[in-house]
């Protein structure tokens, strides 16, 4: 995945171009430390037994915000509509994998609709709970509105249109980023 700062170069071109080359959608997260993946990996398809602390998730949304060069970028590139993203730990049922042991095997389901140019989240029974801007979803599904925070267990994401990216990414660099 490639890091805000690495995209900056390349949304040098017009907008359709860059939506045309990544996909519509977009999932932002800080880069998960390397002792998370590599405890994620190892729990595979086992149960998850890693609580997360809803405390943080406020705290973390903040950190990455001021981090955000550093923030690694993951576009959905949706071939039709209704399609769907599990998010989760595996990597052999996930298109969007998650390596934090927070994170359940399969933890939700992002849905494509092309009618709304977005997507909707659901949570699919995770042990952990999942969040849109801090507030736990329940069984239902729930349309996602750019720049939305999502936490699954205490992996915590951005939800963007690759236009506000496109955007963000053409804005004044900030002198920390150069």
């Amino acid at each position: 995945m490639p890091s805000v700062k690495e995209l900056r170069a390349r949304a040098r071109v017009e907008v359709e171009t860059f939506v045309a080359e990544h996909g519509p959608v977009a999932l932002i997260q800080q880069p998960p430390s390397l002792v998370f993946q590599m405890v994620a990996q190892q729990m595979g398809g086992s149960r998850t037994v890693f609580m997360a602390h809803r405390s943080r998730l406020t705290d973390r949304l903040l950190a990455m915000l001021q981090g955000f060069e550093h923030l690694q970028v993951l576009f959905l590139h949706p071939k039709k509509d209704g399609e769907v993203f599990a998010v989760g730990r595996l990597e052999t049922s996930c298109s969007v994998v998650v390596h934090d042991p927070s994170v359940s095997k399969v933890h939700a389901m992002l849905r494509w609709s092309e009618a709304d140019g977005g997507c909707t989240l659901r949570d699919a029974g995770s042990m952990n709970g999942t969040y849109v801007n801090s507030v736990q979803l329940g069984g239902e599904e729930q349309a996602l509105l750019d720049g939305d925070g999502l936490a699954f267990g205490d992996a915590q994401f951005l939800y963007v249109s690759t236009q506000t990216l496109h955007a963000h990414l053409n804005a004044a660099v900030p002198s920390s980023a150069r």
